[in-house]
């Protein structure tokens, strides 16, 4: 046998050690997930809420009191926006309110007034009356002149006259103290509305930590001019941590919430995690159809071997150490115990070390 036969019949039989190595660990790898229930995964990544913070008013900013990946603790401020104009619309609503109440005490006594002038004119129109109607047979008998009688009659016009008046005023004044929300008037529950909200916008020139967390992304200066909802930092929640791991659907199904699991994070070679299966998402954009008033658009598959979905799975980590500080983003390997044998769960873990240790590498 020549060399070429020879370089030939070896790989021949590489090819076919190949073929069996790949047989066999398919085998183990379905016998791993189907009898032993231990499922990997190295698509995960670290996960917490990420906050913007936004101003909820507008105005340059005057101080600031934190600097970039800092940690923070709840209502410590953070940074303080010019507070002039909102406390000066503060006190000129102060101001109004007070002289709203006046106008209240003002017309109640225009209401009084108003109520004795009725009062008076009825008097007053009686008396005109009485009198027309004692003029009238004197007229008559021509013991009065007709000009006197005429006039005791337009007496008597202008003081029905004068008592519509006084009885609109009256209406006026009623009017302006009618309305009430519960229980005040409603020109000084305007007015104190108006105030409150002038009062809220003062407080928020100062912006506090919404809880303990990391300043991340410090976009600001002092001078800046920042306007409402647009955001000028981003705040971590440094107590609130998990992982999503993005799970095969052929291996979903025996993921249940509460399984324990190991996660390995590339932030720290070596060191592995605990943590609890929370919860599985129960769908993906994949598939999810938009009406559109068309028919349907059917693309065929690109690939021989039809890939599996995957469907992201929530671990809370059960043993944060302080001394191992988290980043949002950071990629993780998680393994999750689904209920199995002994052996293959330790290797499991020890295949999961191994490659907790191949991070110092790469």
């Amino acid at each position: 046998m020549n060399l070429q036969d020879h370089m030939r019949t070896y790989r021949v039989r590489y090819a076919i050690k190949a073929t069996l190595a790949s047989i066999i660990c398919v085998i183990i790898n379905g016998i791993w997930h189907m009898e032993y229930g231990f499922f990997s995964v190295i698509t995960a990544y670290i996960q917490a809420y990420d906050t913007q913070i936004a101003p909820q008013v507008d105005g340059p900013v005057t101080k600031i009191y934190v600097k970039n990946d800092t940690y923070v603790e709840t209502g410590q401020p953070l940074f303080e926006i010019d507070y002039r104009p909102y406390a000066y619309k503060v006190k000129q609503l102060e101001a109004k309110l007070i002289k709203t109440r006046q106008d209240i005490m003002q017309l109640e006594s225009s209401i009084e007034a108003a109520n004795a002038v009725v009062a008076q004119s009825k008097a007053d129109l009686d008396f005109a009356q009485k009198r027309l109607r004692d003029l009238q047979p004197l007229v008559e008998q021509n013991f009065i002149a007709q000009l006197q009688f005429d006039q005791a009659r337009d007496d008597l016009n202008a003081k029905i006259a004068l008592l519509n008046k006084a009885k609109a005023d009256l209406r006026m004044a009623e009017q302006a103290l009618e309305l009430k929300i519960d229980g005040d008037y409603a020109m000084i529950k305007e007015v104190e509305s108006d105030l409150e909200l002038a009062q809220y916008y003062l407080s928020q020139t100062t912006v506090y930590a919404p809880s303990d967390g990391l300043v991340s992304n410090l976009q600001l200066s002092t001078g800046t001019y920042v306007n409402v909802g647009e955001p000028v930092m981003s705040f971590v929640d440094a107590s609130n941590w998990w992982i999503l791991a993005n799970f095969k659907e052929n291996s979903i199904g025996r993921i249940k919430p509460g399984q324990n699991a190991d996660v390995s994070i590339a932030l720290y070679p070596g060191k592995i995690f605990k943590a609890r299966v929370e919860s599985l998402d129960w769908g993906v954009s994949a598939g999810q159809g938009t009406p559109s008033g068309e028919l349907p658009e059917v693309k065929s598959p690109q690939n021989w071997v039809k890939l599996a979905q995957r469907f992201p799975v929530r671990l809370r980590l059960t043993n944060l150490d302080s001394d191992y500080p988290l980043r949002i983003g950071g990629s993780t390997s998680v393994t999750v115990d689904t209920g199995g044998g002994f052996i293959l769960n330790g290797l499991a873990r020890l295949w999961l070390r191994i490659g907790s240790y191949v991070n110092f590498i790469y």
